[in-house]
């Protein structure tokens, strides 16, 4: 392979993650948090990438063969530009993200018991899906009991009934998982008349004992008030 391909392929790696991460879809890839790390990967590659070029074109552009015999280097050169593909889908094609249906399901066992921070102040404190899946079933401190919460989330239709569900990541979404909430109560029948995978913010509490292992550790909340949202531009939870 050509010292000058090598280069460029390296550059063009370099600009497809600033792209990414100018455009934002990398929130498609990861979470938020390893932004940092994004960034300071594409300044290294596209760095990197120009001081070999200038190097090479100081020393006149020397070769670096990879294989004993020429034809098959030639072949091989030429096959490295598929590697272009992938760089040009990774930057320009943005992917959907992933929905319930290709999230596996949060692993059903109890977590480890453990307190808890208490739950902002205020009527009703807005709380993810995950947490409250990880509140109901390992809190001590039992701090969602009596308290009315905010939840946003998508609709499922699942066995005659509604769940609130989300998409959690918890570093990339290769690892995405579904966290879901049973709901129940006159709000549950007005959730239940939207079409599957409506956006909704809901108030509800929680049922207390409806996080089990017979539940899967699904709680169950009763819904007292239901309003449909946009769909968020980031639909992942963490």
């Amino acid at each position: 392979m050509k010292r000058e391909t090598q280069n460029v392929l390296l550059l063009l790696l370099g600009l497809g993650v600033a792209v990414m991460v100018v455009k934002g879809a990398y929130l498609h890839y990861v979470k938020p948090t390893l932004l940092p790390w994004l960034v300071t990967a594409a300044g290294v590659l596209m760095a990197l990438a120009l001081v070999c070029i200038v190097r090479d074109i100081r020393k006149g552009g020397n070769e670096i063969h990879t294989d004993v015999e020429e034809g098959h280097h030639h072949n091989s050169g030429s096959m490295v530009w598929l590697l272009l593909l992938p760089l040009v889908l990774i930057a320009f094609v943005i992917p959907p993200p992933i929905e319930a249906t290709g999230a596996a399901p949060v692993a059903a066992r109890r977590p480890h018991p453990r307190a808890f921070p208490p739950l902002p102040a205020g009527r009703a404190p807005t709380v993810s899906v995950p947490e409250v899946v990880m509140r109901a079933a390992a809190d001590s401190g039992r701090s969602l009991d009596n308290r009315l919460v905010t939840i946003t989330g998508f609709t499922m239709k699942e066995d005659g009934g509604v769940d609130l569900g989300r998409v959690v990541i918890v570093c990339c979404a290769a690892d995405a998982q579904l966290a879901k909430l049973h709901l129940s109560g006159l709000g549950a029948e007005t959730a239940g008349g939207y079409p599957e995978d409506t956006w909704l913010s809901i108030e509800a509490t929680l049922v207390p004992g409806s996080s089990s292992a017979a539940t899967r550790f699904v709680p169950t909340m009763t819904v007292t008030d239901v309003n449909k949202i946009d769909k968020p531009a980031n639909t992942y939870a963490y």
